[in-house]
């Protein structure tokens, strides 16, 4: 998974995440390496983004 982390300070970096990390080691790792955070943004895979593109093709509900 990629997160964007920006930090108070203006830096910004991106770091390649395994799912299996916990959020709490990542932020400590994070911290260590560019300081306070300010914020972090979390991106899809590629093969998942096609998910939120998708128009749906039928209804969900069908007439009665």
């Amino acid at each position: 998974m990629r997160i964007r982390v920006n930090f108070k300070s203006g830096h910004r970096q991106t770091f390649i995440v395994p799912k299996t990390m916990l959020a709490t080691d990542f932020r400590n790792l994070a911290e260590k390496i560019g300081g306070k955070i300010d914020n972090i943004e979390f991106s899809l895979a590629n093969n998942h983004i096609g998910l939120y593109d998708s128009e749906l093709q039928e209804p969900l509900i069908s007439p009665e």
